[in-house]
C-alpha cells in the first residue's frame, strides 16, 4: 500500500516499504599510541651550489655567486650551533660532479670539492673538525636527467634521455655517445647549460634536540614543531583536553610535521573523521596506504565508508582484515552489511 494514503485521499500505489530496518553500521578506529623517541635526532639537508671552474675544486668566493652560497652554508651551521636546545652530532658533505671527463677522475674531483667546502666552512664556523664527514659520489647521472627534462626544446632530447636511461654500465661510454650526437650543438648546450648545476655539494647538519617540559612544548608546537617528538606533542594536546579544538589542532600539526609517522597520521585522520571531514582524512592517509600498515588501512577504509565509497572501503578493509585484526574485520562486516542493503 501507500503511506497514510487513506488520510491523504491518494490512490493506493505500490511503494517500497520505508519502514524496513536498514543495516546501521558502527565503525571503529582505535587511537594509535606513538613510540617514545628516546633520543631526538634531527637534520637539515641543504644544497650548496658553489660554482667550480671546469676540472677545478678550488673555492673562489668571488667567482659568480659563491660568496652568497658560502654565507648560506655558514649561516645554516651557525643557526644550529648557537641554539641552546640543539647539539650538533655531525655535518655530512657529499660532492657531485658532471659527466665530462672519466668516471675515475670525476670521483676524485667530487670528493676534492666536498673537502674544499668542509675546510672552508669548518674554518668559518669553528665547529670541531671531528664532526665533519666528507664523501664524493662522482658523476650525477640522475641529476643530469632532471636537468635535461627542464630543457624540452633541446634537440634530440629523446635520444639524450634514452642514453641516460640505458646507462647501467660504462658511464664513460655513455658520455661519449652523448658527445657523438649530431649536431654538436646538442653536447655544447649540455655542457654550457645542464652540466654546471651538477657540480655541487649537498650538506646535512645532524643534531640532537633536548627534551622539553609541557610549558616549553606548548610554545614550540607553534614556533618549531620539528623539535618536538610526537609524544611531546600529544602531551600538549592532552593538556588542552580531549575533543577540544586546541587538541585537534595539535594532532593535525603532528601529522603535517611527521607525514610518515603512522600514529601521528592515523590519529589526525581519526580527528578529521570525528569532525565530519572525510576527504581530509582520506588525503592524510593515502600517502601511507602503500605501506600496508593495518592501522592505516583500517582508518582509510572507515573514511571511505563514511564517504559512501563502499567498494573502495571494502577493498581496503579486506586487506586490513587479512592481517587478522579484529577491528578491521568488524569494520569490514559493517561495510558488507551496508552493501547488502544497496
Amino acid at each position: 500500500g501507500c503511506l497514510e494514503c487513506a488520510q491523504s485521499g491518494m490512490e493506493e500505489t505500490p511503494v517500497k516499504n520505508t519502514f524496513l530496518q536498514l543495516f546501521r553500521p558502527q565503525y571503529a578506529t582505535a587511537f594509535v599510541q606513538p613510540r617514545k623517541e628516546t633520543v631526538k635526532v634531527r637534520n637539515e639537508v641543504r644544497v650548496a651550489r658553489l660554482q667550480f671552474r671546469q676540472d677545478s675544486y678550488n673555492i673562489d668566493p668571488k667567482f659568480k655567486n659563491n660568496e652568497s652560497e658560502l654565507a648560506t652554508v655558514s649561516s645554516s651551521v651557525e643557526v644550529v650551533k648557537t641554539n641552546p636546545d640543539l647539539t650538533i652530532t655531525g655535518i655530512y658533505i657529499t660532492g657531485y660532479a658532471s659527466p665530462e671527463g672519466t668516471v675515475e677522475y670525476n670521483l676524485k674531483l667530487s670528493k676534492n670539492r666536498a673537502e674544499a667546502l668542509a675546510a672552508y666552512a669548518q674554518k668559518d664556523t669553528e665547529v670541531d673538525a671531528s664532526l665533519w664527514h666528507v664523501t664524493g659520489v662522482g658523476e650525477d647521472w640522475e641529476g643530469l636527467r632532471k636537468e635535461v627534462e627542464k630543457h624540452p626544446q633541446l634537440l634530440k632530447i629523446d635520444d639524450v634521455l634514452r642514453i641516460i636511461d640505458e646507462c647501467d654500465g660504462d658511464k664513460d661510454l655513455c658520455e661519449q655517445r652523448i658527445r657523438d650526437l649530431v649536431p654538436p650543438e646538442i653536447y655544447q648546450r649540455l655542457l654550457n647549460e645542464m652540466y654546471g648545476p651538477l657540480r655541487r655539494n649537498e650538506y646535512r647538519i645532524e643534531y640532537k634536540v633536548r627534551n622539553f617540559n609541557l610549558e616549553e612544548a606548548r610554545k614550540q608546537i607553534y614556533s618549531n614543531p620539528r623539535l618536538l617528538s610526537v609524544e611531546e606533542m600529544y602531551q600538549v594536546a592532552e593538556s588542552y583536553g580531549v575533543d577540544t579544538p586546541e587538541c585537534g589542532k595539535v594532532l593535525l600539526i603532528a601529522a603535517r610535521t611527521y607525514p610518515d609517522n603512522i600514529p601521528a597520521v592515523v590519529n589526525a585522520a581519526r580527528y578529521e573523521l570525528g569532525q565530519g571531514h572525510m576527504k581530509e582524512a582520506v588525503n592524510l592517509l593515502l600517502p601511507l596506504e602503500g605501506k600496508g600498515n593495518v592501522r592505516v588501512l583500517n582508518c582509510l577504509g572507515v573514511a571511505y565508508a563514511n564517504e559512501k565509497q563502499y567498494e573502495k572501503a571494502r577493498t581496503v578493509l579486506q586487506r586490513a582484515a587479512a592481517t587478522g585484526d579484529a577491528e578491521a574485520r568488524e569494520n569490514l562486516r559493517n561495510v558488507e552489511g551496508v552493501i547488502a542493503d544497496l
